[in-house]
């Protein structure tokens, strides 16, 4: 809320009169407050944009980013079960790797696969989460927010030193499937302008939970899964601050280091798994950003990032008897961004990024590829009383050399972007939008170079995505708040990486053969209430979402016009919350439709749909200024046994308890 307090005192001046007494007069006028709901970001976007607050996220099940923006219209994740399972997103049909995920501005990257686990990133200090699909709307970025079909950006809890110099918020979280993971952050104010942000995050769980598995027409014994055990350990540090001529610099460092059990798939009736997976990933970034006030702001970032993996399966059959692959990724990267203010409404903004990128491997007659990439792009932003414009243009160069072997060929390509609002009505807002974005990925070094399967010569993937949106904010009955947006989109994409056998089943290679056309409409509504009986207070998100994501590769095939693989014709979310006073009550339903886990849609390779309900209580309350918060949360409440990726069960009913105290 934005409180703007006017308090207005007139004193009128005495004037001294000739053989008179000075006399004064004072008026005084009462103290008035004028309020104003602050409009949500999304509400506002000429392009589509969801976010979760930190209120929310207090309210929906999980502490992952997977299970943050897993109610997001138009988003399906690829969930392989458990706490520790493998959780990646696809966004309107669009593979993981055309989502690129930041954390305070700084993205997790892995060129090696071009997916990130998002069941690894922690939302326990987490202020906000955003889904962007297009470009962002702000004016001063790195050039690789231009270079993704659609970004997840997650923004830290900034510190707050208005009532102490050191703050402190310790807490736990424990449950079922032997689940503790303890985490604790530490704000630190040095000198006047500085500060530290020191968090640490540890998980430890057995994932032994049980599933029915079919062992007949018509019996089912219940077994548990197995070598689903996790254990990690994830320490962040922030030191930033103010300089003397107002800008900010940040120096942050993370690091995220596990182990666990992979428990593969249930296959002819065999749960049994023993391979084992290995990670230790670390960025240090430093950050220099000018104030946004002056007519020239710019923005710098050096960063420096290795992820290490290693997998093992003791029972590979092979002359060693086992398969110990151990992988080491290196990125450098340096950023400059500016944004000219040409006047109020008009910016002009110019961004550069260049990094290299380098893999090795234990692996025989390994390539050991280097990737030098060059973005630079080009922005003009017009925000007006009705009209809000963006264009942007991305010009990328990908180099690439090799230890042993062909590396892949020099690209070049340059890539536009277009994104129109004009607001039709004042009150009740009511505004129409249109986004046009051209945007590829590039094969990643496992595409390329992976041992008799990658393809050196691949093309970039090719995307094209176009929305044209209908959004709304407005009262509604007792609903102080009521916002809806409707998106109509359509997604291209040519010349899709897939692998494919050549000589035989066993040999196979990936090629540039596929091509998919999407289509669809997603719904979303936010309602809320002040308050409607007695204290009580009452919100409402609803999303909804239907795609035909269609293989339109070659006309004539089995699977021409047919839905891709693990692409749900159908998704539907909605959040309830009841609150009184400092207790909050919260349900959460899920629908995904059937699936198919191949391109040719038969019986037999199709996933039903499933429906799942979540239920979470939250008490917050302070105790001499210390904030504390007591949160139980029963997830699959009616538990339902379903499948995400065929032969990979999820897990049933869990309770977990949640205890935080800040001081």
């Amino acid at each position: 809320m934005k409180n703007i307090i006017l308090n207005i005192l007139f004193l009128i001046i005495s004037i001294p009169v000739v053989s008179q007494e000075v006399s004064k007069d004072t008026i005084e006028l009462e103290q008035v407050t004028v309020t104003a709901k602050k409009v949500r970001q999304e509400d506002k976007s000429v392009v589509p944009l969801q976010t979760i607050t930190r209120i929310e996220l207090d309210r929906v099940t999980g502490t992952n980013v997977a299970d943050a923006i897993k109610n997001f219209s138009g988003v399906t994740i690829k969930d392989y079960g458990g706490i520790g399972g493998l959780k990646t997103v696809m966004v309107r049909s669009l593979g993981a790797n055309h989502t690129g995920v930041y954390m305070d501005g700084v993205q997790f990257s892995d060129v090696a696969t071009g997916q990130v686990d998002l069941g690894r990133i922690s939302t326990d200090n987490a202020d906000e989460i955003s889904l962007i699909i297009g470009q962002s709307n702000d004016y001063c970025l790195p050039a690789r927010f231009y270079a993704s079909a659609s970004i997840i950006n997650i923004n830290s809890i900034p510190p707050d030193f208005s009532r102490k110099n050191t703050r402190y918020k310790i807490g736990a979280k424990t449950g079922s499937f032997g689940l503790f993971s303890p985490f604790i952050s530490v704000q630190n104010k040095i000198g006047k302008s500085f500060y530290s942000d020191l968090s640490l995050n540890y998980t430890k769980a057995s994932g032994r939970y049980p599933y029915s598995l079919k062992c007949g027409s018509n019996s089912d014994t219940t077994v548990y899964r197995r070598n689903s055990d996790v254990q990690s350990f994830n320490p962040c540090l922030t030191i930033g601050g103010k300089l003397k001529n107002g800008s900010k610099i940040s120096f942050k460092n993370y690091l995220y280091w596990s182990e666990r059990g992979l428990p593969g798939a249930v296959v002819y009736y065999n749960p049994f798994s023993a391979q084992r997976l290995w990670n230790t990933d670390f960025y240090s970034n430093l950050q220099y950003k000018t104030v946004d006030t002056t007519q020239l702001q710019y923005m710098t970032n050096i960063k420096y990032s290795q992820n290490y993996l290693r997998y093992l399966d003791p029972e590979y059959l092979n002359e060693e008897g086992k398969l110990d692959n151990k992988y080491l990724q290196r990125e450098y990267y340096f950023s400059l961004a500016m944004n000219y203010k040409l006047m109020n409404s008009l910016h002009l903004s110019f961004a550069n990024d260049y990094y290299i990128n380098t893999l090795t491997a234990n692996l025989y007659n390994y390539s050991n590829p280097v990737r030098y990439s060059n973005l630079s792009v080009i922005s003009i932003n017009y925000s007006g009383n009705k009209i809000e414009t963006n264009a942007n243009l991305l010009a990328t160069i990908v180099n690439e050399k090799t230890l042993s072997g062909e590396p892949a060929p020099k690209r070049r390509r340059l890539s536009p972007s277009f994104s129109l609002g004009y607001k039709l009505l004042q009150k009740p807002s009511l505004k129409i939008r249109f986004m046009y974005k051209d945007i590829f990925r590039m094969p990643t070094f496992n595409d390329s170079y992976y041992t008799l399967v990658g393809n050196n010569n691949l093309k970039p993937e090719l995307t094209k995505q176009f929305n044209l949106g209908l959004t709304g904010i407005s009262k509604f009955l007792i609903f102080d708040d009521f916002s809806f947006k409707t998106d109509v989109f359509y997604n291209r994409i040519q010349d899709k990486i897939v692998a494919i056998p050549t000589k035989n089943l066993f040999v196979w290679s990936m090629q540039n053969v596929g091509m998919v056309e999407t289509k669809g409409i997603e719904l979303q509504s936010q309602l809320e209430t002040k308050k409607f009986w007695s204290g009580f207070y009452f919100a409402l998100n609803v999303n909804y979402t239907f795609q035909k994501a269609t293989d339109i590769t070659k006309e004539g095939s089995a699977t021409y016009g047919s839905q891709i693989a693990y692409i749900p014709v159908e998704t539907f979310s909605a959040l309830a919350s009841l609150n009184y006073k400092k207790l909050s009550l919260n349900y959460n339903v899920m629908f995904n439709g059937y699936r198919y886990v191949l391109g040719e849609n038969i019986y037999e390779n199709m996933i039903p749909g499933w429906w799942i309900s979540d239920v979470s209580l939250l008490y917050s309350f302070s105790i001499r200024e210390n904030d504390i918060k007591l949160k139980a949360e029963v997830s699959n409440i009616f538990n339902n046994q379903y499948d995400v990726i065929r032969s990979f069960p999820m897990p049933g009913r869990a309770i977990y308890l949640t205890f935080i105290f800040k001081y």
